[in-house]
């Protein structure tokens, strides 16, 4: 198997390894390119989800699309995020890119280099996107993060996902106000194949492992 090749990167708290990989604006993932997002207003989901924070203005340049894979499904000390993918939009020279960086620690030592390097570049979005980010991927990383409150150049104080007042689209909720009654379930794998017509390879490995 070809593994994708990233770079190991250090901070103050070690060294941890990140891929990044670059999609233009006409690469399309479902029906519709990557591009049409920026057409779109964070500020429509408002007046549904108020409890989201969307109506501060913000557009999806703003935003961060955060998620984890995990050493289990519980919420408890044990628990380790040993990646946390970020998605955003990113110019360079006047062009847009959706710009995804997976953050790995290879061991259990490089979590306070990881979790680091995840606050250094949350901190340039002002929102959040998850897909079930409120129930389960940003309070592991708040647990992670109080964990490694030790860690050099951590600004625990700082940490933009420790905000709970930021502006967070969990798109879990939206999802299942549209498609609970046309889809058994609103799985994020349920949603790819029958809404946006997308099939996971065969190389995939499922979420409960």
């Amino acid at each position: 198997r070809t593994l994708l090749r990233g770079d190991v990167i250090e901070n103050a708290a070690g060294a941890c390894y990140v891929v990044t990989q670059r999609y233009g604006l006409a690469d399309a993932r479902g029906p519709q390119p990557l591009g049409a997002l920026l057409e779109r207003d964070p500020d429509a989901l408002a007046g549904h989800f108020p409890h989201f924070g969307l109506h501060r203005h913000l557009d999806f340049t703003q935003a961060a699309f955060i998620d984890t894979e995990t050493t289990g499904l519980g919420g408890g000390a044990g628990i380790y995020a040993f990646m946390v993918g970020v998605g955003a939009f990113e110019e360079d020279g006047g062009d847009w890119a959706f710009v995804v960086r997976q953050f790995f620690m290879r061991n259990p030592a490089e979590e306070g280099a990881l979790l680091v390097a995840l606050a250094d570049l949350l901190g340039r979005y002002a929102m959040t996107v998850t897909f079930n980010g409120r129930a389960f991927d940003l309070p592991l990383l708040r647990t992670r993060f109080r964990y490694n409150a030790w860690a050099p150049d951590l600004d625990f104080e700082a940490a933009a996902l420790l905000d709970e007042d930021r502006p967070h689209l969990d798109l879990l909720m939206p999802a299942r106000r549209l498609w609970r009654r046309r889809l058994q379930s609103c799985r994020l794998i349920n949603l790819e194949q029958h809404i946006l017509g997308l099939t996971r390879s065969g190389d995939d490995v499922p979420g409960h492992l």
